[in-house]
């Protein structure tokens, strides 16, 4: 009896374990269950190795008995080591399939908000149930492990009635407290690319003047919004800036009816949502519903992106300013003479009105020094000078693994949480404008994407001396772009993992050379 518990509630457990990954996939879908449900069968793969161990632990449950018999003659002690080996087996192999399924990239960290833990429990006490079900029908209570993945959309699908209910609560309590504060400047940011970075470049800005509070990353949703109001909003606050993020109409609408801003900016529109939405006039219709809820004297802000973003700031019709990156058009706020090296960037900040100003930051990379137009637009409209915008962007700090500059004997340039290949194009070309040689340790984009990948080697062999693949599979098409631009072979260097690049980087690279981590996080190469 006393085994039959323990095996139950380890069983359990690991289901629940074992399903952490579909509740990282459920949060990063803002706990969207359709959106479960179409990642859960993109990573179908998952499901049959959940069935297969599930089959395996019910098989060896079965036989290992049989196996022992030749070592342990005694039929009762026979039973109780076949038992606990049993157990340890099962929790061995719960642990590989949480670590292959921790692999799976995400968009967001995993965050343990109290909805993530009373899910949790609700998926503990269905697996628990299920074991229990099954060992009172005489079958192998493993089976609960085949469909742990789909345990946590079935929890998800009915704990949603409720979980409506207590954000509508907290929902309402931010919204009035957001309405009392009648003096708050209340700043909305969206956009497909840069939002969260367009956010804290903003907040440093108007640092310089104001009291600020900004949503930290991981919050872009109303509920995300609403947490952070209700906790951290105080009276003394005079700036409040919301990063909003959607993944299908009327989010962002919602978001803009709790907060009310007075500034909506919009960084660019591009092709990173069209999974949800499926168009990109989807998506730039999506995020204008930011502009549409500014009020009457609202001011809209917009990036500069040669696209969509232009377009809608062509269509609106409220106060508008456009900011970028010597960008072609009109612009408020224009970045100019942009100058990439190992001590950061500089450039020339141009004002419509008059203003300029050079300015040094730490920041790398076009995609940051438009972000930086844009938030300098913004803080500009709200009263800053252009001393005070130089000071606040001289006090800027990347965000680790998006292109930050980490120098010292060798220029580290880590853009290992990178994952658009936008983005690692940019990154190559910084890299091109470094001293010394230049060094690049990669894994590869996204898998799917051969011919980004491609395209990746193609463009690495005109920027980079040197170049490390970290993974056969995963770096196949850029191995392949490399070889197409004619790239020496012996200037190529092929490891299995991460740490193994560690070696060739300290032979590779002396004092005063130069290297990009696309896609592998430095430490593990240390």
């Amino acid at each position: 009896m006393f085994y039959t518990v323990i095996r139950i509630l380890v069983i359990a457990v690991c289901c629940t374990a074992a399903g952490l990954s579909a509740m990282h996939m459920l949060q990063a879908q803002r706990y969207q269950t359709p959106a479960l449900s179409r990642e859960l069968r993109r990573y179908g793969g998952l499901l049959g190795t959940n069935v297969l161990v599930a089959l395996l632990a019910t098989l060896v449950n079965w036989y290992l008995p049989v196996l022992l018999s030749m070592a342990v003659q005694k039929e009762r002690l026979r039973e109780t080591v076949s038992n606990w080996l049993m157990l340890v087996l099962f929790a061995l192999a719960t642990a590989i399939v949480v670590l292959q399924k921790r692999r799976i990239p995400q968009r967001r960290e995993f965050s343990w908000t109290r909805r993530v833990c009373r899910l949790i429990t609700a998926v503990f006490l269905v697996n628990l149930l299920e074991a229990i079900l099954l060992n009172a029908l005489s079958l192998s209570p493993y089976l609960a492990f085949a469909g742990v993945d789909y345990v946590v959309l079935l929890c998800a699908m009915l704990l949603s009635p409720l979980e409506d209910r207590i954000n509508a609560r907290y929902y309402n309590q931010a919204r009035k407290k957001l309405a009392a504060a009648r003096n708050l400047i209340r700043i909305g940011v969206t956009g497909s690319y840069g939002k969260t970075e367009t956010k804290l470049i903003l907040r440093t800005l108007l640092s310089e003047k104001y009291r600020v509070l900004c949503t930290p990353p991981g919050f872009a949703s109303a509920m995300g919004i609403s947490r952070v109001v209700n906790e951290q909003l105080a009276s003394g606050h005079q700036v409040f800036i919301a990063e909003m993020g959607a993944q299908k109409r009327g989010e962002i609408r919602e978001m803009a009816r709790l907060v009310r801003p007075n500034c909506g900016a919009i960084t660019c529109i591009g092709a990173a949502h069209l999974d949800s939405f499926g168009s990109l006039e989807a998506v730039a219709q999506a995020k204008y519903e930011l502009i549409k809820s500014l009020p009457e004297d609202g001011k809209a802000f917009f990036g500069a992106d040669g696209s969509y973003g232009d377009r809608l700031y062509a269509l609106c019709k409220a106060e508008k300013y456009r900011a970028g990156a010597e960008a072609a058009g009109e612009c408020f706020m224009r970045a100019e003479h942009v100058e990439t090296g190992a001590k950061g960037t500089r450039f020339e900040l141009a004002c419509a009105d008059g203003g300029h100003i050079w300015v040094q930051t730490r920041l790398l990379g076009i995609y940051a020094v438009r972000n930086i137009a844009l938030a300098a637009a913004i803080a500009r409209k709200l009263g800053l000078s252009m001393e005070e915008i130089a000071r606040g962007v001289g006090k800027l700090k990347p965000i680790r693994g998006r292109m930050q500059l980490v120098p010292g004997e060798i220029n580290v340039i880590d853009d290992s949480e990178n994952a658009l290949p936008e983005a690692a194009a940019e990154a190559l070309r910084v890299l091109s404008e470094f001293p010394g040689r230049r060094i690049l340790v990669t894994a590869g984009l996204d898998p799917a994407a051969q011919d980004s990948n491609y395209a990746f080697g193609m463009q690495a062999a005109a920027c980079a001396d040197h170049v490390v693949l970290v993974g056969p599979e995963d770096t196949r098409e850029v191995m392949r772009g490399l070889m197409s631009a004619r790239y020496p072979k012996s200037s190529v260097r092929m490891v299995r993992e991460a740490g193994d690049a560690a070696a060739l980087v300290k032979e590779l690279a002396t004092q005063g050379d130069s290297v990009l981590y696309e896609g592998v996080y430095p430490e593990a190469a240390d």
